[in-house]
C-alpha cells in the first residue's frame, strides 16, 4: 500500500487556485505571490490503512525589499489560511530560492499543517 501523496498535493492546490492564490507543486512555476506546496514528511500507522503528511506551504512574494514584503506577505498568509480553512496557523519567516528568479532568494512565510493520507493500492 502507498499514499496517495500526489492526489492530496492536487488537492491542495486546488483548493489555493479556488481561492485565488497561485499555488503549486513545482517551485519552478511559482510566479510570486503564490504558494509553494512542498513534498509532505510523512509518517505511518502499520494496518491503519492511512499515512500522516506534515504539509508545508511556502508563500512568497517578489523581493521588494523586507520592509515593502511583509505587508504583501502577511496578506497572503491570510488568504492562504482562510483558504485552507484553518483556525490558528504557525508561520515562520524564510527565503525561497525560486529557479527562473534571477538566482536571487525571494522573502516568504512557510505554514505548516497535518492531515490524514488514506493509502491506495499499487
Amino acid at each position: 500500500m502507498i499514499p496517495d501523496v500526489d492526489a492530496a498535493a492536487a488537492a491542495i492546490v486546488a483548493r489555493l487556485v479556488a481561492a485565488g492564490v497561485r499555488a503549486s507543486i513545482d517551485e519552478r512555476d511559482l510566479n510570486p505571490p503564490a504558494v509553494w506546496v512542498a513534498p509532505p514528511t510523512m509518517s505511518w500507522r502499520f494496518g491503519k490503512g492511512t499515512w500522516d503528511a506534515e504539509w508545508l506551504l511556502t508563500a512568497v512574494v517578489p523581493d521588494g525589499g523586507r520592509a515593502t514584503s511583509t505587508a504583501a506577505l502577511a496578506a497572503l498568509v491570510v488568504q492562504v489560511q482562510q483558504a485552507m480553512g484553518w483556525g490558528g496557523v504557525t508561520a515562520r519567516p524564510v527565503s525561497l530560492l525560486v529557479p527562473g528568479a534571477g538566482g536571487v532568494p525571494l522573502p516568504g512565510y512557510e505554514m505548516s499543517f497535518t492531515q490524514r493520507i488514506r493509502e491506495q493500492t499499487a
